[in-house]
């Protein structure tokens, strides 16, 4: 009997250890004792601080620690934090409780001192800039951790809050043109010790000091520890006048109270001196703060471009200034260049006979539109006319296109060149019969309407320059109409100042159809007529030219039977003239590459 015991054991023994075999040869390994996975992501509260730019805020940097249940940090034997901060993964955590405590900043690179805590109560992140806030965005969190006796794995979503608060400075201003006069503006608290500077492992705040002018001229905001109480202060703008002097003031505020996950507001009625003046002065940078926008853009509708009161314009005016229906100030520059330092003077009509400077524009940059609100529709305002004499002008609730006549005013060399353009071609796009099966007709797109405008200005400058018709003397008699007969010169330049206009439209099969208005090109004639669309020292009468002016002499009003169309004549005179003033930079849009590296 005590025989058969032994061998019952031995049997169990044996059975036991060929069942721990099999599991090992087929990789079925029980899961490690006392893990647990964190899943983490950050605060996403509409009343809790984010971005100043609105962009959802990604992890930059993390740390964690884990502390046992007497508040010692731990060192578990496998930590793996993922390298896009989404999971932690711990083992190896006995029976027990524990703190799990994490901190992260969206910040790349920051001053504070990250230390490295051996007990939960050790001070973790320090601000050390002397007299200035920690302006960064930090995240912490502090979790209760049980691991029970089975040391079962588990997970747990950690959702990161912010330790950090933001401070706003609100400028009201009489316009956004103001903007332009502030130089520097600082902030400064009059408590030296109500803003905390550290924050400990268990997620208390310690430490004191103050904010003694602190720059925040970029973004009028700042990041900081919590306060301790409600703050008063200062904040100190420098600004300039508009004849170069400067001054100082200081605006004070109170009740400003710094709370972890929110924003402060401190609201300050910035006075200046022109704050009832209405000129108009905007700057590159402003443009983000109004509605601006680019024409002929990739995605721009075929309902846009088409359409005569959005994309149209003169060729010796491309850049056009009106009164919207919004009574703002409205520009579209139908060129593909940035000109600078234009003046917009204004009268207005029924009750001055002075031009004022209503605007003022450091640039105006490719294929712009844009509105721009007009303080005096809501308020009187102050102008200075081109004689230097101010005057006052009364709120135009109403004001639109017929109250005022504009001029414009710049010496940026591109625009000298569209003055020298003496024909008044409208121009505009169109379909024609791209959506009725014709064989030749296609649609444009905003790619092709940007070239258009291009070679529409190009050649309306052509045949206005000296070059040109000192040229076209030579072909005096060579020059024939429909009927063989030659052509008197005079007569042609006249024609070519008076000619009403093109509307342009693309064509394919052929290199083009042109007659009266209807001018209608290849795509690769758009794109093909620029100086440098053929190699240096080519022929310049290539296809794209010769299709360019042919059909801009059917508009003309000669056929085929002319010399105004086909052979050694006129598409070879306006072809040479039209290569060699881009090559020498005397055309107003020279080369391919100006339309070619504009976004779209």
């Amino acid at each position: 009997m005590k025989i058969s015991k032994t061998i019952l054991l031995f049997l169990i023994l044996l059975l036991a250890s060929c069942s721990n075999e099999l599991e090992q040869e087929s990789g079925l390994m029980p899961p490690a004792s006392g893990q647990v996975t964190f899943l983490l992501g950050l605060q996403e509260d509409g009343t809790a601080v984010q971005t100043r730019n609105g962009e959802k805020e990604k992890i930059a940097r993390m740390w964690y620690a884990i502390a046992d249940d007497r508040g010692e940090i731990l060192k578990p034997l496998y930590q793996k934090l993922e390298a896009d901060f989404s999971k932690l993964t711990i083992e190896g955590l006995e029976y027990g409780d524990y703190t799990v405590v994490f901190l992260a900043t969206t910040s790349a690179e920051s001053d504070a001192t990250i230390n490295e805590p051996e007990q939960l109560s050790d001070a973790w992140l320090l601000n050390q800039a002397a007299k200035a806030p920690l302006d960064n965005v930090y995240f912490y969190k502090k979790i209760e951790l049980h691991i029970g006796k089975e040391q079962a794995a588990e997970s747990q979503t950690v959702t990161l809050e912010r330790c950090v608060g933001r401070v706003d400075v609100d400028l009201n201003v009489s316009s956004d043109y103001m903007w332009r006069f502030i130089r520097k503006i600082d902030i400064t608290f009059d408590n030296a010790e109500g803003i905390y500077t550290g924050l400990g492992a268990n997620g208390e705040y310690s430490g004191t000091e103050g904010i003694e002018s602190y720059d925040i001229t970029e973004s009028r905001s700042f990041y900081s520890l919590p306060s301790k109480e409600a703050l008063s202060g200062f904040v100190t703008i420098e600004s300039d006048r508009s004849d170069g002097t400067s001054f100082v003031h200081k605006y004070r505020f109170s009740n400003c109270k710094i709370e972890a996950g929110r924003i402060s507001h401190i609201s300050i009625d910035y006075r200046h001196p022109e704050s009832l003046e209405g000129l108009l002065y905007i700057r590159e940078e402003d443009f983000s703060r109004f509605g601006t926008d680019t024409m002929f853009l990739a995605n721009e509708p075929r309902n846009i471009f088409y359409d005569n009161k959005h994309r149209s314009f003169y060729a010796n005016a491309p850049l056009q200034v009106s009164i919207s229906a919004e009574h703002q100030l409205q520009i579209k520059f139908f060129s593909p260049v940035t000109i600078h330092d234009v003046t917009i003077l204004c009268r207005f009509n029924k009750i001055s006979t002075e031009f004022l400077e209503l605007a003022h524009f450091d640039a105006i940059y490719p294929f712009m539109e844009a509105t721009f609100p007009l303080p005096v529709v809501s308020s009187d305002r102050t102008f200075t006319t081109s004689s230097g004499r101010k005057i006052v002008i009364p709120a135009q609730p109403e004001l639109s296109g017929d109250d005022v006549t504009f001029i414009i005013r710049t010496e940026d060399p591109y625009m000298k060149k569209i003055e020298q353009i003496d024909s008044r071609w409208f121009i505009r796009f169109s379909a024609y019969s791209a959506d009725n099966g014709h064989a030749y007709w296609r649609h444009m797109n905003p790619l092709l309407c940007r070239h258009g405008v291009a070679l529409a200005i190009n050649m309306a400058f052509m045949f206005s320059s000296e070059e040109f018709n000192t040229e076209m003397n030579k072909y005096e008699g060579k020059l024939k109409d429909n009927g063989g007969n030659a052509i008197n010169l005079d007569a042609l330049r006249q024609r070519i100042r008076s000619h009403g206009g093109l509307v342009l439209g693309c064509v394919s099969g052929v290199g083009g159809l042109g007659g009266g208005n209807t001018y209608g090109l290849a795509d690769y004639c758009y794109t093909g007529v620029y100086f440098d669309a053929t190699p240096l020292g080519s022929n310049p009468h290539n296809y794209p030219r010769q299709a360019m002016f042919h059909e801009y002499g059917h508009c003309l009003g000669y056929s085929h039977s002319s010399t105004m169309t086909y052979g050694d004549q006129w598409t070879v005179l306006c072809a040479t003239v039209f290569v060699n003033m881009g090559q020498e930079g005397k055309l107003p849009i020279c080369s391919k590459n100006i339309i070619a590296n504009l976004p779209m």
